[in-house]
């Protein structure tokens, strides 16, 4: 007990202690272990981060204002001049004999054309400032491996590899501002893992950006990404980047996409956040899309219905994000349509299948697509195509539309209708006078089917296939006659819908709701007795049709025995005498009582009848198939006595059962053939597994071999078809 307790004591100690070493540790040193390098310094203004209105948090500061040690003593550090031989090439000045540790190249308003190749030989290297020079290539910036600071602002740089950077874990500041810079190649920041804090490649020349250079995967913070004034309108993707559920984005930092060519926000999802909820990874970066000519249509949907998620990644910027265009939303605060989402639509024109004269715009908030063409169809027709859209909100109302069969059945017959992808559609003020039932078939998915004020005298009962709820007819005037009464049934299952159709009847008693109309105002004829006897005698056919089903079902072989002798005794067709057996004798050959009543007593009286017979045990060839010997004699048999017996042993019982199925197939297929049944052993019907055994004994088609039979052999023959009787 006491062992157990000085453990535990021991091991909380223990936590404490490594608990109080983690919290003592300086920024210095927590900074040093996320850029794994030791040498920055870390202000002390990011001991009061909370007070600070840039950060978030002490590293974040750390990250952004951390200066190397050789900069606060500039006396560790040593200028490199660069000279020119004849023929222009640069050559750094160095005497490595000196004492210096660190070295800085500064060459500024020169003619560089390209990084001097002596700066791979010296060590130590860490500051580079080539501004407004000619430089254009970047591939031997890597071998400068302690770099810490790169200033390349005002050369000809006009592409930059993803790779340019490999391996320089030292690298925290680079300019690249006022280049030519036109491309960066996918994936620069997706592989930086070191230090780099600012990137600048402001006042350039790109026109796009991949997300996989704005994202940093393995990098936790950085501080600044400038893409501000370049002509960027694109977001892509081109390597098909996708945020995976499970993955870090890190603490990120400020990317400035200020004063570009942005006009159509971009497709979250082709960015590779196939979930919304995705950008909450996204949470501690900011990026800051203002002073872009901003077309506000359903793009910006995704961050107004996640507007918590965006506000956080935008930043107070977010709020800044104004729209230039349409005209009617110039200067409006994106923000603004946080509760207005409705008024976020993207247009959709003549090229996308809107039809001429409508107009026609995709609204997410709703998630549905509305095409308006009321008073707009020329034709009077209604268009084939319309937008590859989903949930169609149509309106066609005030075209003069008259026959909905004619128009429905033209439609259907393209290969791929919008009819089906219509969730409403109005057919409203128009002079349709009929409803055919092929528009409620088409459109049974719709919730609602607006053909109010229209000239309407006919409904038929093909409006039973769909629900009140979902039409709208507004107000009908019939002239009501018997068959109208199932309409009362119709609307009162409306439920609060109910004043979505008014049907008012014209009858001797004036103009009445049809659910205020009876049938003695109709003048309709008690037809309750004439539908009683109709459903009993309904009734009665259906029942005698369930039994002769059963009967017919369950008696079936009974029935084809019975019918066989039937028309066997009216057609008197001979048997033809090529058969080369009378009689087929199947039988338990392991019962030597019956083997010795069959050789014995039976086969000496059918030979003396003249039959042929064929006995399995006795006249099957050695070495030869039986089963295909038993199919080949029963087909050259004209009668097959079949002698039922008790069977144990298993071989028996095979060669039996196959003998049963070729005697029922002979029996089946050729109507001149005959089956005889002897019940040697006195069984039952339950004892007996084969169906048309069973049928034969139900029929009392079967020689007993019982005590009272006076000659049963003769019973047999008589049943036995033979070439000497007249007919069979």
């Amino acid at each position: 007990m006491n062992n157990n307790y000085l453990h535990g004591v021991f091991m909380c100690c223990v936590i404490c202690f490594i608990k109080y070493t983690v919290d003592c540790q300086t920024l210095n040193e927590k900074l040093a272990l996320l850029l794994k390098r030791n040498d920055l310094i870390c202000p002390d203004e990011c001991q009061y981060t909370p007070e600070h209105p840039y950060f978030e948090d002490d590293m974040e500061c750390c990250v952004c204002l951390a200066q190397p040690y050789w900069m606060l003593n500039s006396s560790n550090v040593r200028l490199l001049n660069i000279s020119f031989l004849q023929n222009n090439t640069p050559v750094i000045v160095y005497n490595n004999g000196s004492n210096v540790d660190l070295y800085n190249v500064t060459y500024q308003y020169g003619n560089l054309t390209t990084i001097p190749y002596d700066l791979c030989n010296i060590n130590r290297i860490v500051y580079v400032d080539f501004s407004y020079n000619c430089i254009s290539d970047l591939y031997l910036i890597s071998c400068i491996r302690l770099l810490d600071t790169l200033i390349l602002k005002g050369n000809h740089v006009k592409y930059l590899k993803n790779n340019v950077f490999s391996g320089m874990r030292y690298l925290r500041v680079v300019d690249l501002s006022y280049n030519k810079l036109g491309d960066i190649e996918q994936g620069l920041f997706l592989h930086i893992d070191g230090s780099l804090s600012y990137f600048d490649a402001s006042n350039n020349l790109m026109e796009n950006i991949d997300i996989s250079n704005i994202i940093w995967d393995k990098q936790d913070y950085f501080c600044v990404a400038n893409f501000s004034y370049n002509i960027i309108r694109n977001m892509t993707n081109l390597k098909g980047w996708s945020c995976d559920i499970h993955a870090d984005l890190g603490h990120g930092g400020y990317v400035d996409f200020t004063n570009n060519n942005f006009t159509i926000f971009f497709n979250i999802v082709e960015m590779g956040f196939y979930d919304i909820n995705l950008l909450g990874k996204l949470y501690f970066y900011s990026f800051d899309f203002r002073f872009n000519l901003w077309f506000c249509d359903c793009q910006f949907f995704p961050l107004t219905s996640k507007s918590n998620i965006a506000n956080q990644i935008l930043g107070s910027a977010h709020h800044g994000l104004k729209c230039h265009s349409p005209p009617e939303f110039k200067n409006k605060s994106v923000s603004d349509f946080i509760k207005e989402q409705d008024l976020l639509i993207c247009n959709i024109s003549f090229v996308d299948k809107c039809p001429p004269n409508c107009r026609c715009f995709y609204q997410p908030s709703r998630n549905r697509t509305v095409v308006n063409c009321r008073s707009s169809l020329v034709s009077h027709k209604l268009p084939l195509v319309l937008p590859d859209y989903v949930n169609l909100v149509i309106d066609f109302s005030s075209n003069r539309i008259s026959n909905l069969q004619a128009e429905f059945k033209r439609l259907l017959s393209e290969e791929r209708t919008y009819l089906g992808r219509t969730v409403k559609i109005s057919f409203a003020s128009n002079v349709i006078k009929d409803v055919p039932k092929i528009v409620f078939v088409t459109l049974k998915n719709a919730t609602m089917i607006n053909l109010s004020n229209n000239p309407i005298n006919i409904l038929s009962e093909s409006l039973k296939i769909i629900r009140p709820r979902a039409v709208l007819f507004g107000t009908v005037n019939l002239k009501c006659v018997c068959r109208n009464i199932w309409l009362q049934n119709w609307l009162l299952s409306a439920g609060r819908f109910y004043n979505n159709t008014r049907v008012m009847c014209h009858t001797s008693a004036g103009v009445k709701s049809i659910l205020d109309v009876d049938k003695d105002i109709l003048g309709c004829e008690n037809d309750g007795v004439v539908n009683k006897w109709l459903t009993i005698c309904l009734g009665m056919c259906l029942c005698c049709t369930v039994v002769s089903i059963f009967i017919i079902y369950n008696f079936r072989t009974e029935m084809y025995i019975l019918l066989r002798e039937h028309f066997r005794l009216l057609r008197k067709t001979s048997i033809p005498l090529s058969l080369d057996y009378e009689v087929y004798i199947s039988c338990n050959e392991q019962d030597d009582n019956l083997r010795h009543w069959i050789t014995y007593i039976l086969l000496p009286y059918l030979k003396g009848k003249r039959l042929s017979v064929f006995l399995p045990y006795r006249d099957c060839i050695p070495g030869t198939p039986r089963e295909d010997e038993i199919r080949e004699t029963m087909s050259k048999s004209r009668n097959i006595l079949i002698i039922l017996s008790k069977v144990y042993d298993d071989i028996s019982k095979r060669w039996l059962a196959c003998e049963l199925r070729y005697s029922w197939l002979n029996y089946r297929n050729d109507w001149r053939k005959n089956i005889v049944i002897v019940n040697y052993d006195f069984l039952e019907t339950n004892e007996i597994s084969d169906d048309f055994i069973q049928a034969f004994f139900r029929l009392g088609k079967c020689v007993d071999f019982s005590n009272y039979q006076k000659d049963i052999r003769a019973k047999v023959f008589s049943l036995l078809h033979h070439k000497f009787a007249d007919s069979y």
